[in-house]
């Protein structure tokens, strides 16, 4: 996958959708690495797995999991229209809403659609992330 460079990409940028499936096992995964004993991993993906799961592949993307920078997953919101089932095949649809540096760090916000199969918005999200040279 060829890397697109935060810097260099403007406000408004918007990537190439993403397939996004969580299987049960991934679910509850998830669950078990944030003390979530409420989830019930076979009925439903717990909703911050969907939006973690998103977000770090427009991270990937980004090249900024390679260790070279620290990221910070600085701020989030979310909405859900409905509860998402391991399985589901989902579509994200992402859009770079505000990217600046500031101070050497660089503060971007990716804003995340969650649209299903039948074309429906399942998930809204907008993540801030702050990126730091190490």
């Amino acid at each position: 996958m060829e890397h697109m460079p935060l810097q260099d990409l403007d406000s408004g940028h918007e990537f190439p959708p993403e397939s996004l499936v969580i299987s049960e096992s991934e679910a509850a995964a998830y669950a078990a690495a944030v003390g979530d004993r409420s989830a019930q991993p076979s009925e439903r993906v717990p909703s911050m797995a969907v939006i973690a799961a998103g977000l770090s592949r427009f991270i990937k993307q980004l090249g900024l999991a390679d260790g070279t920078v620290e990221v910070v997953h600085a701020s989030q919101e979310a909405s859900f229209n409905r509860p998402i089932t391991p399985g589901d095949i989902l579509q994200i649809r992402a859009t770079l809403k505000s990217n600046a540096e500031r101070r050497g760090s660089r503060f971007a916000t990716v804003e995340m659609l969650f649209v299903d199969d039948a074309g429906e918005a399942v998930a809204e999200a907008s993540s801030l992330i702050v990126v730091n040279a190490s």
